[in-house]
């Protein structure tokens, strides 16, 4: 009974996880396909530059709410914690690999912190604090993301949630590799620095 209630669970984190809430804010609020300009990513950032600060909050609290609300369903149904993680995977890998868009997406970010609000909320704000510290000092969202997201697994370990260790470490191996580009663009010193649309 609780392996089909996991595969439901999981299967509606995949398509929650998978409605790409940037794109469809950007073109309705603004006519503007995220995927052509900017960076080409379907996400806070580069909506808030294309499209300014209102719907780049819209798009950021869509994708918290897609990898939240999954999470938090599995919290009440599953009492395993790893198999809650599989839940948050499976909302974070459909915002990244989205049906919706040919099996692309974004980078995972937002919805990463939305799935492990309800699982490991300390450990979370421990790592988003230290994205703050990253992005204040460089101004770069893609090199703050990736910090965040190896201090969630490092604080998921100190703080005892061993269990959410297979998790953090699977996102911090995928959002890493989706920031790939960024990667390089850093080491060329080519990446962009945040800035929003006047």
């Amino acid at each position: 009974m609780i392996y089909a209630t996991l595969i439901l669970c999981m299967a509606a984190g995949f398509l929650l996880g998978s409605i790409p809430f940037g794109l469809i804010i950007a073109k309705t609020f603004k006519g503007i396909d995220p995927r052509k300009a900017g960076s080409g990513n379907i996400g806070s950032t580069n909506v808030a530059r294309l499209c300014g600060r209102t719907c780049g909050i819209m798009t950021l609290f869509c994708d918290i709410m897609k990898g939240l609300l999954p999470s938090l369903l599995a919290t009440f149904v599953i009492p395993d914690p790893f198999l809650q993680s599989l839940v948050a995977f499976s909302a974070v890998l459909g915002h990244i690999k989205s049906p919706f868009l040919g099996f692309k997406g974004g980078k995972g970010v937002a919805t990463t912190i939305g799935a492990l609000i309800p699982l490991a909320f300390l450990p979370l704000l421990c790592a988003v604090a230290c994205f703050f510290i990253v992005f204040a000092a460089t101004r770069y969202v893609s090199l703050s993301s990736m910090v965040m997201s190896g201090a969630l697994a490092l604080f998921c370990a100190i703080f005892g949630h061993t269990g959410l260790l297979p998790l953090t470490i699977a996102l911090f191996i995928f959002i890493v590799w989706a920031h790939r580009t960024n990667i390089g663009r850093l080491m060329r010193g080519e990446e962009s620095r945040f800035v929003l649309k006047k």
